[in-house]
C-alpha cells in the first residue's frame, strides 16, 4: 500500500508542478482578467458618457411629479435645477441641452419643453405617462363623484388564460438551453480527453524501456504501478476540473454582483441554472467516466510505441477516437434518435458522449442512461485489469512492429 501511494503521489506531483499545468490553470484566469477588465472600462465609458450632463435635461414641476418622473429617468435628467431660471442659464451655458416645464391650468396639465436639441423619446413618453396619470387623479377629484362611483370607474378588465401547448417562445428558450448543454458538453470532454490523452501517453511512454522501469518493477507489482500512475493523472485532472469549478463560480458570483454586467446576468440566470442542471445529473458520471476511459486508452497507446523517442506520437490512435466521436456528436447532436447515435450511445468508447446528448434531447429516459453507465464502468474495469496485468510486459519489450505487433507480444511476455 506505501508503494501504490509513493507511485500515486509522485506522479501526481510531478504533473502539478510542472509548466504545462500551471499554464492550463493560468490561462483561464488570464482570460477572465482580461475580459473583466474590457467589461469594466467598456461600462466606465459608457457611465461616463451617461452621466454626462449635456445628455440631461431639467425638470420644472410640482414634488410630486418630478418625483415620479426621475424615478424612471433619473440618468436623464438633472434633478438639483428646481427653477426655470436655473434651468434657462444651465441651458445657456451648455449644462443641459433643454428643459421641460409643467405648468397647472384650469384643472389641465401641460408640459413645455425648451430645448438646443430634441427631446429624447424616451423621456418624453415617460413625462408623458407620468402627467397622464396625474391628470386622471384630478379629473377625479374635481368631479365630485362618491367612492362607489369612483369604484365602478376604476375596474378593469380580466384576461383569463388557458394554454393547451407549449408557446413557440417558450420551444425557442428550450432549444437554446438544449444546445448550450450540449455544445457544453461536447467541447468539454473534447478539451479534456485531448489534453490528458497527450500527457497520460507521454508520461507513460518516456518510461519505455528503460533500465528504471526495470528496477520499479522487481520492487513492486505491474498491477500496482499502473492503478498508482492512472490514479495520480485522474488527480491531476481533477485538480484541473476543481480549479476551473471554482474560476467558473467565482466568476459568475462577481459577474453578478459587478455594476458593469449585474443585469445581463440576472436576464439569462435561467439559461446558466438550466445549463447547469442538464450537466450536473447523471451526464457528470458520464463525463467523469468517458474522461478516465480515455486516460486509460492513453496509457495503453504509451506502453505500446516501441521507443521513448516516439513519445509525441504514443496519443496518436487516442487523438483520432477523440477526433471521430467529436465530429460525429457535431453531426448528431440535433438527430440523436438516429439508429448511429442509438448503437454508439450504448458502445462503450463513445457511450460517453452519445448517450448525454440523447438523454439531453429527452430521446434516452433514466433507464437507458444507467444501462449503458452499467456498460461502461464494467468496460473501464475490464480493460484496467487486463492492461494493469500484461504492463509490465507492453512497458519491458521494445519491438519495431507496430502498436498491434507490441500489443501481442506483450500479452505473451512472462
Amino acid at each position: 500500500m506505501n508503494k501504490f501511494k509513493a507511485i500515486v503521489q509522485e506522479t501526481y506531483v510531478d504533473q502539478v508542478k510542472s509548466k504545462s499545468f500551471i499554464i492550463l490553470l493560468l490561462l483561464p484566469i488570464i482570460l477572465i482578467a482580461l475580459s473583466g477588465i474590457v467589461g469594466f472600462i467598456s461600462y466606465q465609458n459608457a457611465s461616463s458618457s451617461g452621466n454626462d450632463d449635456t445628455d440631461q435635461i431639467a425638470l420644472i414641476a410640482d414634488n410630486g411629479i418630478k418625483q415620479s418622473i426621475v424615478q424612471k429617468d433619473g440618468n436623464s435628467i438633472d434633478s438639483s435645477i428646481k427653477t426655470e431660471q436655473q434651468a434657462k442659464q444651465k441651458l445657456k451655458n451648455d449644462d443641459i441641452y433643454g428643459y421641460v416645464k409643467v405648468i397647472k391650468n384650469n384643472g389641465k396639465y401641460t408640459a413645455k419643453y425648451i430645448g438646443n436639441e430634441t427631446i429624447d423619446s424616451g423621456v418624453r413618453d415617460d413625462v408623458m405617462q407620468s402627467l397622464s396619470l396625474h391628470q386622471n387623479q384630478l379629473n377625479l377629484s374635481n368631479s365630485n363623484l362618491t367612492s362607489e362611483q369612483i369604484k365602478k370607474l376604476s375596474n378593469k378588465p380580466l384576461f383569463d388564460s388557458h394554454v393547451k401547448k407549449q408557446s413557440n417562445d417558450n420551444k425557442s428558450d428550450d432549444n437554446v438551453i438544449k444546445m448550450s448543454s450540449l455544445q457544453v458538453l461536447i467541447y468539454i470532454l473534447y478539451f479534456f480527453l485531448f489534453i490528458y490523452s497527450s500527457i497520460t501517453a507521454s508520461v507513460i511512454s518516456k518510461e519505455k524501456g528503460s533500465k528504471l522501469i526495470e528496477i520499479i518493477f522487481s520492487s513492486t507489482t505491474s498491477t500496482n504501478y499502473f492503478i498508482g500512475k492512472i490514479t495520480g493523472i485522474v488527480m491531476m485532472m481533477l485538480t484541473q476540473f476543481a480549479a476551473y469549478l471554482i474560476m467558473f463560480f467565482g466568476s459568475y458570483f462577481f459577474l453578478s454582483q459587478a455594476d458593469f454586467s449585474k443585469d445581463f446576468i440576472s436576464e439569462n440566470s435561467n439559461y446558466v441554472h438550466q445549463i447547469i442542471d442538464n450537466l450536473v445529473n447523471i451526464n457528470l458520471v458520464f463525463i467523469i467516466f468517458g474522461l478516465l476511459l480515455g486516460i486509460i486508452l492513453a496509457a495503453t497507446a504509451g506502453s505500446l510505441v516501441s521507443r521513448r523517442e516516439d513519445a509525441n506520437k504514443a496519443g496518436q490512435p487516442v487523438f483520432m477516437l477523440v477526433v471521430i466521436l467529436f465530429v460525429l456528436s457535431m453531426i448528431f447532436q440535433n438527430n440523436s434518435n438516429n439508429i448511429i447515435p442509438k448503437i454508439l450511445s450504448y458502445f462503450p468508447l463513445s457511450s460517453y458522449f452519445f448517450m448525454p446528448i440523447r438523454m439531453i434531447n429527452n430521446q434516452a429516459n433514466i433507464y437507458e442512461g444507467l444501462i449503458s453507465l452499467v456498460i461502461l464502468i464494467a468496460f473501464i474495469f475490464g480493460l484496467t485489469y487486463f492492461i494493469s496485468k500484461v504492463y509490465k510486459g507492453l512497458m519491458l519489450q521494445n519491438n519495431n512492429g507496430g502498436w498491434f505487433h507490441n500489443l501481442i507480444k506483450g500479452v505473451k511476455y512472462r
